[in-house]
C-alpha cells in the first residue's frame, strides 16, 4: 500500500510540474509576441529653438523607420546637458551650441557628434514701439534674456552687449528666462519691451510671426553653431545621427530658416 501511495503522489507531482511548465511556456510566447508589437522609443533632448523643426524631422524619421517612436524633451541646452550628466534616460541631445555636447563627449557621455545647423541672433521688440537698439530702453522698460548659465542665446546676447559696451547700460533692466521661447513670450505679452532670440524663433509653421518687431540681426565674433550627439548605445540613436546628415533632413532644417 505504501509503495502504491508513493507512486500516486509522484505521478501527481509530475503532472503538476508539467502543467506549470506548459503555462510558463505559453506566457513566454505571449510576452514575446507583445514585445515584438511594440515601437522602439527614442528619447531626444532638444534646444527650445528646435520645437517646430523637430516635429517635421520626427515625422520624416518615423516614416523611414516604422519601428521607431520619437519623443522630444525641450529646454535650455545647458539644462539638458546637466540632465544627461545626472543619468536621465536620453538617447540623443540636440544642442543650440557646441559647448554642451563637447562637454558630454569629453566625459564619454556623448558620441557620434555632428554640427547639424547654424542660426543667427536677433534683437526683437514690442511691435508698436519705435525701437532701434537697446539704447532706446527707458524708465521701467525690460530686456528679456535667456539664463546665461543654461541658455546659449542668453550667453550670446550678453556677449554681444559686452562686445559693444552696452552691458553696463542695460544690465539692471534684464529679466531672465528659462529658454528663448519664454523670451519671445515675454516680449509678445509686454512683460519685456525687448529681448534676444534666434532668427528661427520669428517663424511659426514656416511663416514669419507679426506680433513682435525684429529690430536687428546682431553680429557676433563667432557663428552660432548647433551640435548633436548620441547619448546612449541604442541603434536608433545612431540612426538618428545618420539621418541628420541626409539631404532630406538638411532641407527640412533649411526650410525652418536655419
Amino acid at each position: 500500500m505504501k509503495i502504491k501511495s508513493i507512486f500516486v503522489v509522484m505521478l501527481m507531482s509530475l503532472l503538476v510540474l508539467g502543467g506549470c511548465s506548459n503555462s510558463s511556456s505559453d506566457n513566454g510566447k505571449k510576452s514575446d509576441k507583445a514585445d515584438n508589437g511594440k515601437k522602439q522609443e527614442l528619447q531626444i533632448s532638444a534646444a527650445a529653438s528646435l520645437t517646430d523643426v523637430s516635429k517635421e524631422l520626427k515625422k520624416e524619421f518615423e516614416k523611414e523607420h516604422k519601428e521607431a517612436k520619437v519623443d522630444f524633451n525641450y529646454g535650455g541646452s545647458g539644462a539638458l546637458r546637466q540632465q544627461v550628466e545626472s543619468g536621465a534616460p536620453v538617447d540623443v541631445i540636440m544642442s543650440a551650441n557646441t559647448k554642451d555636447v563637447d562637454i558630454l563627449k569629453n566625459k564619454k557621455k556623448a558620441h557620434d557628434t555632428y554640427n547639424y545647423a547654424k542660426n543667427n541672433l536677433v534683437l526683437i521688440g514690442e511691435k508698436d514701439k519705435d525701437y532701434h537698439s537697446v539704447k532706446d530702453l527707458k524708465g521701467n522698460d525690460k530686456l528679456a534674456l535667456g539664463q546665461i548659465e543654461t541658455v546659449p542665446a542668453g550667453k550670446y546676447g550678453k556677449q554681444y552687449l559686452e562686445e559693444n559696451d552696452l552691458w553696463n547700460t542695460v544690465k539692471d533692466k534684464v529679466i531672465y528666462a528659462k529658454d528663448v521661447k519664454q523670451v519671445l513670450n515675454y516680449v509678445q505679452k509686454g512683460n519685456a519691451q525687448q529681448g534676444f532670440v534666434y532668427k528661427t524663433d520669428l517663424y511659426k509653421n514656416k511663416k514669419k510671426i507679426d506680433n513682435v518687431k525684429e529690430i536687428k540681426q546682431v553680429k557676433l565674433s563667432k557663428p552660432i553653431t548647433y551640435k548633436a550627439g548620441a547619448t546612449s548605445d541604442k541603434k536608433l540613436a545612431k540612426k538618428w545621427m545618420e539621418f541628420l546628415k541626409t539631404d532630406k533632413a538638411k532641407q527640412i532644417i533649411k526650410d525652418y530658416q536655419f
